[in-house]
């Protein structure tokens, strides 16, 4: 895509409201996805979930001594000429390993900048990973929340899990800007919490839960929760991101400005300097707050930008 307005004209999107046809578009990306996988193999694998189980599958465990009773379809001809003693290759099962998304939806996240809001990026790299997982095997679910509702959808496998996740966060992504619009929305704090909450009583152990959220609302509560979940779980960490929420662009140092968070509005009047200045430290100061309590947590925090195409940040998508 040349610029933002040509990616949101394609998808008749205007990066507010959020429609099917955009989400569905990430499943034409897979391949994308898969390529740069080869040529940039992720840190730690978050596919298949292996078991202790031996038998004849895709992953190899380890050579040891022929018994009576192996298959002899699994000698190892090389250990054994080496040896002079009949060796047989062990394999380990491979399992579909379920994955959740927990995406917060919370009023924070309707702000943006340029070219999507904030919660409408969490809608798209929702549907971005869930391709990804369908593709590798895996079954998808998720918990998507709004301060008054949220949806539970149990992991499936194929095309059939993404379509209800999607279908979902169209829906709750437009009423929970509908409700926001309508100032009927006046909190956001306990949105992540309880789905995080909601997440350890559904998730099974085993389970790759991606939380994608702003996470503004970071507490105690959510550290402990976050650590609760760990013990049986493996957790990605994403944030929705809007530049103008780190600095305050100098294009508009002479205007008068307001800016809204989704519960909060502040003014700058045109040359406040100082004021800019306080804007920016307090959301650094904010920032690397969170990203202490991430690790603590031994949590590595990947961060999309709304004001970009996903497309342009593909390197983080391959978690």
């Amino acid at each position: 895509m040349t610029n933002a307005s040509e990616w949101l004209q394609q998808w008749h999107s205007d990066g507010i409201q959020v429609g099917s046809a955009e989400l569905m578009y990430y499943r034409s990306k897979v391949g994308a996805f898969a390529r740069h996988r080869k040529l940039h193999p992720p840190k730690a694998q978050t596919g298949a979930l292996l078991s202790k189980t031996r038998g004849r599958g895709m992953e190899f465990d380890e050579v040891r001594h022929y018994q009576a009773g192996d298959d002899v379809r699994a000698i190892d001809w090389r250990v054994t000429a080496r040896t002079g003693t009949p060796h047989t290759k062990l394999y380990r099962e491979e399992r579909e390993r379920p994955v959740m998304f927990v995406v917060d939806l919370a009023p924070t996240q309707h702000f943006g900048s340029a070219l999507l809001l904030k919660s409408v990026l969490a809608c798209h790299l929702t549907a971005a990973m869930a391709w990804l997982a369908v593709q590798r095997g895996d079954r998808v679910g998720a918990l998507i929340g709004h301060p008054q509702r949220h949806v539970e959808i149990r992991p499936q496998a194929r095309q059939h899990g993404v379509l209800r996740i999607i279908h979902a966060l169209v829906e709750l992504q437009n009423e929970s800007l509908a409700d926001w619009q309508q100032s009927s929305a006046t909190t956001s704090q306990a949105t992540l919490d309880d789905l995080l909450q909601r997440a350890q009583q559904v998730a099974k152990p085993g389970t790759i839960i991606h939380i994608i959220s702003d996470w503004q609302h970071f507490t105690s509560g959510t550290f402990t929760k976050l650590q609760a979940l760990q013990r049986h779980c493996s957790l990605q960490v994403l944030q929705c991101s809007d530049p103008l929420e780190h600095q305050f662009p100098t294009a508009l140092a002479q205007q008068d400005v307001a800016l809204s968070d989704g519960l909060q509005q502040l003014e700058f009047a045109a040359g406040e300097q100082q004021q800019r200045d306080a804007y920016t430290a307090e959301h650094t100061q904010l920032q690397q707050q969170l990203l202490g309590q991430f690790q603590q947590l031994n949590l590595e925090l990947h961060q999309f930008s709304a004001a970009r195409a996903l497309e342009e940040q593909w390197p983080e998508v391959m978690l």
